[in-house]
């Protein structure tokens, strides 16, 4: 029961702490930011970047913590699509920082990614 407790801690943290800076953030915001907020996080561009990539971050984590393999995979499945579409992103406006991208998230989801 502890050891599965001791695992999540380091999740929560690294996930809730930033969730719920943005909350706060958000709260405090004019509605006139807020709409801007929703407009930007709300295009398929970013859903299908940082979305893909920090939910894929996520369930690895948790994958990783409960000691589920599966799980695991479910995340790396959707960091990979989020890796492609980041690469093609940065890819145009720098092909040296693509290349660079492509071969730091690879080498980030593998070793993650990786069942021990």
């Amino acid at each position: 029961m502890f050891e599965i407790i001791d695992a999540l801690v380091p999740t929560i943290i690294a996930f809730g702490f930033p969730l719920a800076a943005s909350i706060i953030g958000y709260a405090k915001m004019s509605e006139t930011e807020r709409k801007e907020v929703r407009e930007t996080f709300l295009t398929l561009k970013s859903l299908f970047t940082g979305g893909f990539i920090g939910l894929g971050l996520f369930i690895v984590s948790i994958g990783d913590a409960l000691t589920i393999n599966s799980l695991k995979v479910v995340g790396l499945l959707f960091l990979i699509p989020g890796t492609v579409f980041t690469s093609v992103i940065v890819w145009k406006r720098s092909k040296v920082k693509g290349m660079t991208t492509v071969l730091f998230l690879s080498v980030f989801i593998y070793f993650w990614g990786l069942p021990v």
